[in-house]
């Protein structure tokens, strides 16, 4: 009787628990897979979405800042790559304060602010102060311009502007925006594949009286 029944029970027992195992295991692989997926989706996405903004992003904008804790000379390079004659001019911005989130400089600074740039391309450049260029009220700030050339026979323009003042008592910043234009009738391929280089300059200094 026992051997009987144990030929009738054990392959129906053997059956059932061979068939939770395949299921446990399918549900251990797909849990798995959805970890995997995860991690893909937190890690890959958030990367491809900020390349595609960059790479789409027709204002080619480049964001950099100074901070003026006290008397210096700064600088900071934009090499414009991949610029192409058009309507719409390319918008770069940048912000001098006299804080860096922690500290304020101590004493009264003054600052001024040159750019200088390459001649490799037919350019031209405007300075916007704490506004953009689409403001109707928009000022533009550069108020001299002057070629130079350097020893290696590499000739620059330099573009100035009036000396700006920041307090001791109050934290500012100044926001600026330096728009280029690529008129849209520069097509000729002697402008292809040439790279014009910006340099941001600032020297501040302490005031004295």
């Amino acid at each position: 009787m026992k051997r009987l029944i144990n030929e009738i029970i054990r392959p129906n027992v053997d059956g059932f628990m061979t068939h939770l195992n395949k299921k446990r295991f399918k549900s251990i692989a797909f849990g798995s897979l959805m970890i995997v997926l995860l991690v893909v989706t937190i890690f890959l996405i958030p990367t491809t979405l900020s390349r595609y903004s960059t790479s789409t992003d027709s204002s080619a904008e480049t964001q950099v800042a100074f901070y003026l804790l006290k008397a210096t000379y700064q600088t900071s390079t934009v090499l414009l790559e991949e610029i192409t004659p058009r309507n719409t001019p390319y918008t770069y911005s940048f912000a001098i304060s006299n804080t860096n989130g922690t500290n304020r400089a101590e004493t009264n600074l003054q600052y001024d602010l040159s750019i200088r740039t390459t001649t490799n391309l037919p350019l031209t450049y405007e300075l916007y102060l704490n506004s953009v260029y689409t403001d109707n009220n928009a000022d533009e700030i550069i108020t001299s311009s002057a070629t130079t050339q350097d020893d290696d026979g590499t000739y620059f323009n330099i573009f100035s502007t009036d000396t700006e003042y920041f307090s001791h008592q109050y934290n500012q910043t100044n926001n600026y925006q330096l728009v280029v234009y690529f008129p849209s009738n520069y097509v000729d391929e002697m402008y292809q594949d040439i790279i014009e280089l910006i340099e941001i300059r600032i020297e501040s200094q302490q005031v004295l009286t």
